[in-house]
């Protein structure tokens, strides 16, 4: 039985979206084409069978989002990303039902505005960051990911949906010049100023070239595995933290010890190699209350010794609930502690009690430094504060998994760029990346790969950029969910005065 046309563009439309939903497997093209395909597929369906089938298309793409992360098994992770399909509807939707009321150059504009509004709605009010976000499978397209700097991630995702409203347009009158030109070279035009003033960025504020020489440590394999099996021994229930807390803490500590002194190891290797600034993943290193202050000496005197900032983040075990707190503490080389940090943002899986939120930042003889754990790096809002706080650079210890590995690390790109300072992410289990404020990747190390998780690079000592983004923050978000809702009211409007 043959295909019809309209049944392969649904096809294609979502073989293609499953390589534009941010996994390993992104094709940054596809996030260009799936879209064109999709909307095209909705204007010649039946409006209300157009939709359900755009809306299953997005599903499946989440679906397979879910299955190679691994996250298909956690409940909640599902119902969001569920929601985030019906919210990813909302545009085609209102494309295929109000752009033909208003026709020209604003009907070509439903579409990336309710995609933005809808992207902010997930990532602000649903509380999931940037993810779901259109413009972050760019992250490697220097010239492009500019314009966060001014728009945030939003202003990729608007012009990449922009393209789209266009191409599908161009694609409803036939391609006849005559009546695409106005849409066109709107369209065109926008494009390459912005990309022009993209590439003036990148050309004249380039990062300076003095540099100062930066480390992120890990434990080795064998001492990872040691130290879990040890635990394993300990504690019968050592999944959970109240166990690990109420266990035999004489075996606990010697469990904890294989990681904690492999790290404080290659904090000391690194510092004696040139390093001046030090960081460790999120959670590798493992310590019980009753001997954070013995501890913390340890790393104090090795930066004291070295003339080095540690970036010391642990897992801290404690009696009372939930037991465990996901925190990092910057040792100053005087050897005084200049933050204690509590992640903001636990994951669906983490146990632990969100910290306050408020980002620590504190003066160094290499620049303002602040610090947020893994997935606060995905919240725009919150890696915002640090620019407020004039940080010149971001630590962010981190922990993935595979089938995860680059996601995150491909997120805080975009954070750099917004905020205009540099970022070191140091992940176990994951890509270390280290950007400049322009993007580039100036260091990665993919844990999976490597025996050895060390990652050294050579940040830029310079001041902040200071970006319009880390200014006056989601405006350009804001605008566009208010144009959306004036779209929506115009095309009403036109439909009761017909």
């Amino acid at each position: 039985m043959a295909i019809s046309p309209t049944r392969l563009l649904w096809l294609a439309g979502t073989a293609t979206l499953i390589f534009a939903v941010h996994t390993n497997w992104d094709i940054p093209l596809a996030a260009w084409l799936y879209p064109i395909l999709l909307l095209r597929y909705t204007s010649l369906m039946p409006a209300r069978q157009g939709i359900l089938r755009t809306g299953l298309a997005l599903l499946v793409g989440n679906v397979f989002w879910l299955a190679v992360t691994g996250m298909v098994f956690v409940p909640i992770a599902v119902a969001v990303f569920v929601l985030l399909s019906i919210l990813l509807t909302v545009p085609f939707a209102l494309d295929r039902l109000l752009a033909h009321r208003l026709g020209g150059i604003t009907a070509t504009l439903v579409f990336p505005a309710s995609r933005v509004a809808m992207e902010y709605f997930f990532g602000s009010a649903v509380g999931f960051g940037s993810w779901g976000s259109l413009g972050v499978t760019q992250h490697g397209n220097l010239l492009i990911i500019q314009t966060a700097a001014v728009t945030g991630v939003y202003g990729v995702s608007f012009l990449i949906a922009w393209c789209a409203s266009v191409c599908s347009r161009c694609w409803e009158h036939g391609f006849r010049w005559r009546e695409i030109r106005p849409a066109m070279l709107v369209y065109i035009s926008v494009l390459a100023l912005v990309l022009g003033a993209n590439g003036a960025r990148l050309l004249f504020f380039r990062p300076t070239i003095h540099t100062v020489r930066v480390a992120g440590v890990g434990p080795s394999r064998p001492a990872e595995m040691a130290s879990k099996d040890a635990i394993k021994a300990a504690v019968k229930q050592y999944w959970k933290p109240k166990m690990v807390s109420e266990a035999d803490p004489a075996r606990v500590r010697n469990a904890f010890s294989f990681v904690n002194e492999a790290l404080l190891a290659a904090t000391e290797r690194e510092a004696r190699a040139g390093a001046k600034i030090v960081l460790w993943p999120e959670t590798q290193a493992k310590v019980l209350e009753q001997d954070l202050d013995g501890f913390l000496d340890r790393v104090a005197r090795i930066a004291r010794d070295e003339n080095v900032y540690v970036d010391a983040a642990f897992a801290l075990y404690t009696r009372r609930e939930p037991n465990v707190r996901n925190v990092s503490v910057l040792i100053t080389p005087q050897g005084t502690a200049a933050w204690i940090y509590d992640k903001a943002h636990p994951t669906p899986m983490e146990p632990m009690r969100p910290g306050s939120g408020s980002v620590p930042s504190a003066d160094s003889s290499y620049g303002r430094l602040a610090n947020v754990i893994c997935y606060d790096a995905d919240y725009p809002d919150l890696m915002r504060q640090a620019a407020r706080k004039s940080a010149d650079m971001m630590l962010v210890p981190a922990d993935d998994w595979r089938g995860f590995e680059y996601l995150h690390a491909e997120n805080v790109v975009f954070r750099a760029v917004e905020n205009g300072y540099s970022i070191v992410r140091q992940a176990s289990h994951g890509v270390s990346t280290a950007v400049d404020s322009q993007g580039r990747i100036l260091a990665s190390v993919n844990y999976f790969d490597t025996d050895d998780p060390a990652m050294i690079a050579q940040m830029p000592l310079q001041p902040r950029t200071s970006t319009i983004y880390s200014v006056i923050g989601d405006w350009f978000a804001w605008l566009c969910a208010a144009g959306t809702v004036a779209l929506v009211i115009k095309s009403l409007l036109r439909n009761s005065a017909d």
